[in-house]
């Protein structure tokens, strides 16, 4: 489930594994493909000779085995793309000699041209490094661990850069895995609970409010560490004076997630173009599942079976975005999307973006509800009832 929490004062080691692409990295990478280049772009237009940094903290190979893209390839082919306009330089971070090894051979073939640099080790023995090094550049931090994230205290220093108007963006998006939390949150229950695990977790949150937190929700486990979750993301958008997303990432809609995804940002614009980066990312990860799961074998072909269920659930959100609308502007005032961002959107929040709000403004527009036009940048328009 998705999370947006608004920003301060109002606004807004297995080596299997790169074997091949489960559907939660498809996800994962379908959101960081969709962020990329527009937070480049937006970042880099007054910055020094138009730079922008990427760390990829847990960089990887940089392709899996299959030769799909992994994060590094990903990041390297927006910086091929956008090299004319804009300076997105790499810096990637990989514990393992043997992976380096293999990262840098991607990098070799496919980072000719660009600024890019390896480090090998831990993210913690070089993150002073880098915060240094892009100290007035604007920055994006990916931090996507196999287990538990670094400790909060240091994911929290990230943030601790200039805030004037007109100073460097600062961005994070984290992978808090799931499975972590569930397993170390056994140690609560369990008549051999391992307290030096617990400690490390307490690390990561930043204190040891998680155990109460968990326990309280329980026996729903779901509940338990959905609330983990959304009270990490909110204590470090407050240590960073900043806004947050969160959202599940899952190999299939019907099993558990396999990590959720804390995105934060001092930017409106990044709350918003976050939010669209979800909900394009998520339809990416349905029509891969879709095409896996409805093999060449079906009665019907597959890619109109799959552009017709995405033509229901278009509808269904913006019905009930319709109604949400409606529902706002019968209060008799008018008011910013942005402000009432989670009420618009309803359960459709990161399902649906601003196309589909669009559509629902048309409605009530035609409905004589309004007089605003639907046109522009919505999110941060003013609807005003008749």
């Amino acid at each position: 489930m998705a999370r947006r929490f608004a920003l301060p004062d109002g606004g807004l080691r297995v080596v299997a594994f790169f074997e091949s692409k489960k559907a939660a990295a498809i996800l994962k990478h379908a959101i960081l493909n969709q962020y990329i280049e527009p937070f480049t772009m937006k970042a880099g237009k007054y910055s020094a000779g138009n730079r922008v940094a990427f760390i990829d903290g847990y960089a990887g190979e940089g392709r899996y085995e299959d030769n799909q893209e992994g994060s590094p390839a990903l990041v390297l082919s927006k910086a091929r793309r956008i090299q004319a306009q804009r300076n997105l330089e790499c810096y990637f971070v990989e514990h393992d000699a043997a992976t380096l090894e293999k990262l840098r051979s991607v990098i070799a073939s496919e980072g000719q041209g660009l600024v890019v640099e390896t480090f090998l080790g831990d993210i913690q023995e070089h993150l002073d490094t880098l915060l240094t090094r892009t100290a007035t550049t604007p920055m994006f931090v990916f931090l996507d661990p196999f287990g538990l994230m670094i400790p909060f205290e240091s994911a929290a220093r990230i943030f601790d850069r200039p805030r004037y108007a007109g100073a460097p963006a600062t961005e994070l998006l984290i992978n808090f895995n799931a499975n972590a939390i569930r397993r170390i949150a056994g140690h609560l229950t369990s008549e051999n609970s391992n307290e030096a695990t617990l400690i490390r977790m307490d690390e990561v949150c930043g204190g040891d409010w998680w155990r109460k937190t968990w326990l309280d929700a329980l026996p729903d486990r779901d509940a338990a560490e959905e609330a983990v979750v959304n009270g990490y993301a909110s204590r470090l958008a407050k240590a960073c004076n900043a806004g947050c997303w969160t959202t599940d990432v899952r190999n299939r809609e019907d099993l558990k997630p396999a990590y959720h995804l804390v995105f934060v940002t001092r930017h409106q614009d990044g709350m918003y173009l976050f939010g669209e980066s979800i909900s394009l990312g998520l339809e990416s990860w349905r029509k891969a599942i879709a095409l896996k799961d409805n093999g060449s074998d079906m009665l019907f072909d597959p890619v109109e079976l799959f552009k017709a269920s995405e033509e229901r659930l278009a509808e269904r959100w913006i019905t009930e975005i319709e109604k949400n609308l409606t529902q706002l502007l019968a209060a008799g005032q008018p008011f910013q999307i942005l402000d009432r961002y989670n009420e618009v959107f309803g359960s459709t929040l990161a399902k649906a973006r601003e196309k589909h709000l669009r559509a629902a403004w048309r409605r009530v527009k035609a409905a004589g509800l309004t007089d605003t036009p639907s046109t522009g940048k919505l999110l941060f328009k003013t609807i005003a009832p008749r």
